[in-house]
């Protein structure tokens, strides 16, 4: 491909309208992507506005060092990277390895790159924390290429934590690695992987929630990751009078993200519940300061499950005009959906945690809310699985089941912050509610006091 010229104002005028004064700075992130999904891409986007990036190119590997032979070829796997990266102006899908042919290394990925884009280009090499490891079969100074590749000026390596290591733990690594210029940076992965993705397409699961629609559409159709004979899943859901098992997840959902609608869908398959209702808390009794934004919360918890034939949005709490209980809503459940269907609760670990001030055992007719329904209970982190089940062991009455379901570890008080400080929220949330809070003004400029009072 051709160098692009004059590329401070080709960016400048693309991106911000006016010429770059200053160099260029790109992130290069290489990968398998087999296949991409949410981890890369809220990675990315976390790292692209943290340093001010102008660009983020995914550069999907040609034939993997790491002696990954059961991938998917090359432009199968890119097909999907430019289905997940089209509609973000910052992202852009490269062919430079597969260009190459063969083998790829990093060292080929950035002179391709400065090939294409010439030299007068500050780059970022966007890695995990394992390859700073010294123990890592691949650790960084081993790497093909690794001499040259810190010889080049312009580059720097930006390392993310991964499975529980720490930017502390990073720090110290990078002592080790004292030729290479390296910064550890924070960004929110998903404890998701091309891997468990892999494994649930072949196992015929739901992939909602964990990779763009688009890639889904693309898995679906060309039967990626399917056993021989194996049909892509369908998401159909029982008519409304065959609905056997329900999910009630009660939240204020201010506002709702993918962390939420992950593990809704998580249990939903992990307990075959035939639909998930999201109850929009008007006034809990835990947070009475957010009453006033009930119609709001509801309708980004709307729009955010339309599109999911398994999903419903309730809203009998923003209606009662009044605090409501958990308790209050399994019974309105009852009405609807008949004695004999059997109705499970979503809530985090924390309820069940006896330091908590709402500790599950003090919720409002307990005894009698226990006799209603079950419950299944998210740790926080697959670390305290254990310790969840020790707390559910200490509800008298209570069945609660604890289910790790991997999830997006942005919040939604995250979601607020960023809003108001004027960053995206992409991939944090569905691109409907951040329409919605854009078109309402929620969160943003005009609320910030509202946002600082809220916190």
């Amino acid at each position: 491909m051709a160098k692009i010229t004059n590329l401070r104002r080709h960016l400048g005028m693309t991106l911000y309208g006016k010429p770059l004064t200053r160099r260029p700075r790109f992130g290069i992130y290489g990968g398998q992507f087999d296949p991409i999904h949410y981890g890369h891409l809220l990675c990315a986007q976390w790292t692209r506005w943290t340093e001010n990036l102008d660009k983020v190119l995914f550069v999907t590997c040609g034939e993997s060092p790491n002696g990954k032979d059961k991938s998917l070829a090359a432009n199968d796997r890119h097909d999907m990277v430019v289905a997940a990266t089209a509609s973000n102006p910052f992202f852009e899908a490269s062919r430079s390895d597969i260009r190459q042919n063969g083998t790829s290394y990093m060292i080929n990925t950035v002179e391709g790159v400065i090939a294409e884009y010439g030299e007068d280009v500050d780059l970022f090499a966007m890695i995990s924390a394992e390859y700073l490891n010294p123990d890592h079969q691949y650790f960084l100074p081993k790497w093909i290429g690794a001499d040259q590749l810190f010889a080049i000026k312009q580059l720097k390596f930006l390392v993310f934590p991964r499975d529980g290591i720490t930017v502390e733990q990073i720090n110290e690594w990078a002592k080790l690695v004292p030729q290479a210029r390296i910064k550890p940076l924070f960004a929110p992965s998903p404890p998701l992987s091309s891997t468990m993705i892999r494994q649930w397409v072949a196992q015929n699961r739901s992939i909602w929630y964990t990779t763009p629609w688009d890639v889904q559409q693309i898995i679906a159709k060309k039967g990626h990751y399917m056993t021989e004979g194996q049909s892509p899943y369908r998401h159909e859901a029982p008519a409304l009078k065959d609905v056997k098992r329900v999910g009630i997840f009660p939240g204020t959902f201010d506002p709702i993200g993918h962390g939420a609608l992950l593990r809704a869908e998580w249990a939903r398959q992990e307990h075959d519940l035939d639909r998930v209702v999201f109850v929009t808390s008007a006034s809990p009794p835990n947070n009475r300061k957010i009453t006033d934004t009930a119609e709001d919360r509801h309708d980004m918890v709307v729009a955010a499950t339309a599109g999911n034939p398994y999903f419903d949005a309730w809203r009998t709490d923003v209606d009662s005009g009044k605090v409501t209980y958990t308790l209050q809503t399994i019974q309105e459940a009852r009405r609807r959906f008949g004695k004999d269907v059997e109705l499970y609760v979503l809530i985090g670990s924390e309820y069940l945690d006896p330091k908590h001030p709402f500790t599950l055992s003090k919720w409002m007719g307990a005894q009698e809310l226990f006799k209603q329904c079950k419950f299944i209970a998210f740790p926080r982190d697959w670390t305290d699985i254990e310790q969840t089940k020790t707390w559910a062991k200490r509800v008298p009455n209570a069945q609660i089941e604890v289910v790790y379901a991997p999830s997006v570890p942005v919040s939604s008080e995250d979601i607020r912050k960023l809003v108001a400080d004027g960053n995206p929220t992409l991939y944090c949330t569905p691109g409907d509610v951040a329409q919605l809070m854009t078109k309402k003004g929620l969160y943003g400029s005009d609320s910030a006091a509202a946002h600082r009072k809220r916190r």
